[in-house]
C-alpha cells in the first residue's frame, strides 16, 4: 500500500498537536502538586460544553466561545483545587493516592453533570461546512488547519509564559523547591492558583478544538486520558518541553500504527491499543521518560 507521506504529517500534527495541549495540564499539576489527576479528562470535557454552550445556545462566534472555555475551564479548576485538593494537601496526606483519589472522584461527578445537563447524545458546534484544501496530495479542512495552527500558536505562547514572564519563573521556582520559592519572597499560594486556572484553561481549550475535529460526548475527555497520560510519561513526567514533543511523537506514532492496522486488514477500532502499547514499552525500558533530562531554561 502506498503511504501519502503528506497527508500522514498533516493528519501527526493535528492530533499531535491536540495530545501535547491535553498533556500539559497535567505536567503543569504533576509539577506543582506531584500527583496525576484523573479530573484532568473531565475539564477537557467541560471546555468543550462551555465552548458548544456558547457557540450554539449564545450564538457567539468560534473566537468568544474559546475565551469562554478557557475562562470557564480555568475559573471551574481553581474552585475544585479550593474545594477538595487544597484542603487534602493541608490535611498533610503523606502519598499521592489521596489526591488521586479524589481526582477520580471529582471526574465522575463533573462527567455524570454534564451528561445530565447535556444528555448522552452527540452534539455539533454550529459553524459552516469548512473548505476542503488539497496541497502536496494532502487534504486538509479549514479547521484540520485552524487547529495545527492554533496548536502550535500556543504552544509557543506557553514557552513564552514560562520563560519571559514573572509570573512563569515563579511557576518553575516553585515545581523545583516550593520551600526555597517561599523563602525567596514568592507568594506560592497566588503562583499555585494561577498554575491551576492554567491548566484548566488549556484543556478547556483542547476539549473545544477536539470537539471541533470531531463531536461532542460526555466520554470525549475520558476517551484521551490514556494518550494524554502516555504522552507525559513518555515525555518525562513533570516535562513542559517533553510533554510538547511526546505529544507528537504520539501522533506520529498513532497514524503510522493506522496505516499499520489498514494493511494487515484490522479493524481502525484498535487504535487507542497503539497509545496503550507505548505507554508499556516506555514504561517497561525507560520508566522516567524519553525526554526525561530534557530540560531547558523554560521547562516548568
Amino acid at each position: 500500500m502506498e503511504v501519502n507521506i503528506a497527508q500522514l504529517i498533516v493528519d501527526s500534527c493535528l492530533i499531535g498537536g491536540l495530545y501535547a495541549l491535553m498533556a500539559v495540564g497535567l505536567t503543569f499539576i504533576y509539577r506543582i502538586m506531584s500527583f496525576p489527576n484523573f479530573a484532568h479528562a473531565e475539564f477537557i470535557t467541560f471546555g468543550a460544553y462551555a465552548a458548544f454552550f456558547a457557540n450554539v445556545s449564545l450564538g457567539l462566534g468560534l473566537i468568544l466561545s474559546a475565551v469562554i472555555a478557557f475562562f470557564a475551564t480555568g475559573v471551574i479548576v481553581v474552585l475544585s483545587y479550593f474545594a477538595i485538593f487544597a484542603r487534602l494537601s493541608a490535611m498533610g496526606s503523606k502519598t499521592m493516592f489521596p489526591m488521586m483519589i479524589g481526582s477520580i472522584g471529582l471526574g465522575l461527578v463533573i462527567r455524570h453533570i454534564i451528561q445530565e445537563l447535556m444528555g448522552p447524545r452527540v452534539l455539533y458546534y454550529n459553524i459552516e461546512a469548512p473548505e476542503i484544501y488539497e496541497f502536496l496530495g494532502a487534504r486538509a479542512t479549514a479547521i484540520d488547519l485552524l487547529i495545527i495552527f492554533i496548536s502550535i500558536i500556543l504552544v509557543v505562547a506557553l514557552h513564552l509564559l514560562l520563560s519571559r514572564t514573572t509570573i512563569g519563573k515563579a511557576m518553575r521556582a516553585i515545581s523545583d523547591n516550593v520551600n526555597l520559592a517561599q523563602v525567596s519572597g514568592i507568594n506560592t499560594h497566588y503562583v499555585i492558583i494561577a498554575v491551576w486556572f492554567l491548566s484548566g484553561g488549556v484543556a478547556g481549550f483542547a476539549g473545544m478544538l477536539r470537539g471541533l475535529d470531531t463531536y461532542l460526548m460526555p466520554l470525549l475527555g475520558w476517551n484521551l486520558l490514556l494518550p494524554a497520560f502516555a504522552v507525559v510519561i513518555l515525555g518525562g513526567i513533570g516535562s513542559f518541553y517533553g510533554a510538547i514533543l511526546a505529544g507528537y511523537m504520539l501522533g506520529f506514532a498513532e497514524n503510522i500504527g493506522v496505516i499499520a492496522l489498514f494493511s494487515l486488514n484490522i479493524s481502525n477500532s484498535y487504535r487507542p491499543a497503539i497509545a496503550f502499547s507505548i505507554l508499556i514499552i516506555v514504561l517497561l525500558m525507560r520508566p522516567q521518560g524519553l525526554f526525561s533530562n530534557f530540560k531547558t531554561r523554560g521547562d516548568a
